[in-house]
């Protein structure tokens, strides 16, 4: 374990560490204009409780995949507008533009509504 000191503020532990158990806190944060680094052989899982302790949300990031699990997921842009957007009714795409780069493009089993469809400058629109 790294230099740990007990201060004013709780506990301050500096250097590398391993935590073979759950490890519980209020806060982890970095020093001041250094980076914060969590390391793994597995996954890293961030659970989010409620107050009887019942998982509301966890994240897991493991070696194949990052995984969100909550009743709504949302990707933002640093002045808070909304780029995307998934619950269990809907998905939604708020940027100004969407570009669908699949070789076979994109398949609608149903209706579609769109005020503009167009094709990139001088491609035709199939």
């Amino acid at each position: 374990m790294g230099n740990l000191r007990i201060t004013e503020k709780g506990l301050k532990l500096e250097g590398d560490s391993e935590f073979l158990k759950p490890l519980y806190a209020k806060e982890i944060r970095s020093r001041t204009g250094n980076p914060l680094y969590f390391q793994s052989a597995q996954n890293v899982t961030v659970n989010i409780l409620n107050e009887d302790s019942k998982v509301l949300t966890r994240l897991v990031t493991g070696p194949r995949a990052v995984e969100a699990y909550s009743q709504k997921f949302q990707v933002l842009t640093t002045s808070g507008k909304l780029l995307f957007s998934a619950d269990d009714n809907e998905v939604v795409v708020g940027a100004e533009r969407l570009k669908v780069l699949g070789a076979e493009g994109t398949v609608f089993p149903k209706s579609i509504e769109t005020p503009n469809v167009r094709a990139d400058p001088f491609k035709e629109l199939r």
